[in-house]
């Protein structure tokens, strides 16, 4: 009986919740806390003129991702202020139902890749005004980096 229960406990450690061992990193690779911007003839050869286009180059492998980022911008567009997360999470399950996990994934992918900025720790988040000169910055150094190694 005493090696029965065992076994069954080696079995439950060769599982990560429901994510066997050897598959867990490569599933929470897929759900990174991170931006990552899909650029690609098909979704960025028309110009973006929608912010559902938008957030969907921003996080183009989760639809859930997208509609929170979506509406964490238009709220904080509304309100023309700075809010703090809690205000922010409070807005947010008033438009969507979204757990409070993705809601502070999004929020955090977003503060890291610059589109949402906080001076200090326990600062109100704003948009960020810096945004898209910072994505000028990154162009301009990858059109110089092609040209200096004669790519183009």
């Amino acid at each position: 009986m005493a090696n029965r229960t065992k076994q069954i406990m080696l079995l439950d450690r060769s599982k990560i919740g429901k994510i066997p061992r050897e598959d867990y990193y490569a599933e929470r690779q897929k759900r990174w806390v991170w931006v990552f911007p899909k650029i690609d003839k098909h979704s960025t050869l028309n110009q973006i003129v929608d912010l559902d286009i938008f957030c969907a180059i921003l996080f183009p492998h989760s639809i859930k991702k997208q509609g929170v980022a979506r509406a964490i911008i238009q709220i904080l567009v509304e309100e023309k202020r700075p809010l703090y997360l809690m205000d922010l999470h409070h807005k947010v399950a008033e438009r969507i139902k979204v757990s409070a996990q993705t809601l502070s994934d999004t929020y955090k992918a977003m503060l890291r890749s610059g589109l949402l900025e906080k001076k200090y720790r326990n600062e109100p988040t704003k948009l960020s005004v810096q945004f898209a000169n910072r994505l000028r910055d990154l162009a301009s150094y990858w059109d110089n980096y092609l040209a200096a190694k004669k790519m183009n």
